[in-house]
């Protein structure tokens, strides 16, 4: 929210999905009506800088931001999460008593 093209001077933004036409009001309030979640879809970025002309700001030039998410929600991927329990080959008995037995010996 903070770039040399100006958008430094923003203090929302609204994401939506490509169906929605982000200059068409309408459209942008309905995906803000149906599709966000205030529990995870705010962002607030504290702290930041802003005009010192801004009457919203306290102290002069510095103010919250806020970024919306009014994309579609996509499930969670679970792929690939699953655990085994770590189990102990036969042989690690053995290979930890050689090596304590090593160590113990090394002065």
């Amino acid at each position: 929210m903070t770039t040399p093209h100006g958008l430094g001077y923003v203090k929302m933004v609204i994401m939506v999905d490509e169906d929605v036409d982000p200059f068409n009001l309408p459209q942008v309030m309905w995906a803000l009506s149906s599709k966000v979640n205030p529990a995870g879809d705010l962002v607030q970025l504290p702290n930041m800088s802003v005009l010192e002309l801004d009457p919203g700001s306290s102290p002069a030039g510095i103010t919250d931001k806020l970024i919306i998410d009014a994309t579609t929600p996509v499930a969670p991927d679970n792929r690939g999460h699953y655990s085994q329990p770590v189990v102990d080959l036969p042989e690690t008995k053995a290979w930890a008593e050689k090596l304590t037995a090593m160590l113990a010996n090394r002065k």
